[in-house]
């Protein structure tokens, strides 16, 4: 199989098992879906950004949020774009050092897509969210947005980056005997 089409492939398998993944939200309880979902959509990011590189990430990146959208996860549009520039950030961290040296790359990637996305959401989304709301609601949406995108984002990227080096180095050495 030519480089190109490999490429192709892992990234249509981490898309297909990144929102089959997020489809577990049926059958998980509430309260530990973010958890166990967001590691498992965290890993195949970091996943595709080693495996595949930037592109295929990236991609997975933008197209996650937007199922989760379509599921009811994330109630507000507004949201996806800054769920989608958060997991590009661990994408793109992890696709630049990873080679250099893993343990930073998964480190720095995981603390910067915690600290992008809860800044951007706290000083950018809720500000744009609120003000449409009755105060009472808009109190309560800040209270859940500010949680949700704080430390659990950073809980559910370094278990991803656990299961993400755990699994690649099966990945490439099928990829070598290929």
């Amino acid at each position: 199989m030519k480089d190109k089409t490999k490429k192709i492939t892992y990234t249509a398998i981490l898309l297909a098992l990144t929102l089959v993944f997020q489809s577990l939200r049926n059958i998980i309880p509430q309260g530990m879906d973010q958890y166990i979902i967001g590691s498992l959509v965290n890993a195949c990011l970091i996943i595709s950004a080693i495996i595949v590189g930037m592109g295929g990430g990236i991609a997975i990146s933008v197209i996650a949020p937007l199922v989760a959208l379509l599921q009811g996860e994330i109630a507000f549009p507004i949201l996806v774009p800054f769920v989608a520039i958060g997991n590009s950030v661990i994408v793109i961290v992890v696709a630049l050092l990873y080679d250099k040296n893993k343990y930073l790359a998964l480190s720095l990637g995981t603390i910067l897509k915690f600290l992008v996305l809860y800044i951007m959401i706290v000083y950018m989304a809720i500000p744009i969210i609120t003000p449409k709301l009755p105060p009472e609601k808009a109190k309560k949406v800040t209270s859940l947005l500010s949680l949700k995108f704080s430390w659990p984002q950073l809980v559910t990227a370094a278990i991803g980056s656990i299961i993400a080096i755990s699994i690649v180095p099966a990945i490439t050495k099928a990829n070598r005997e290929q």
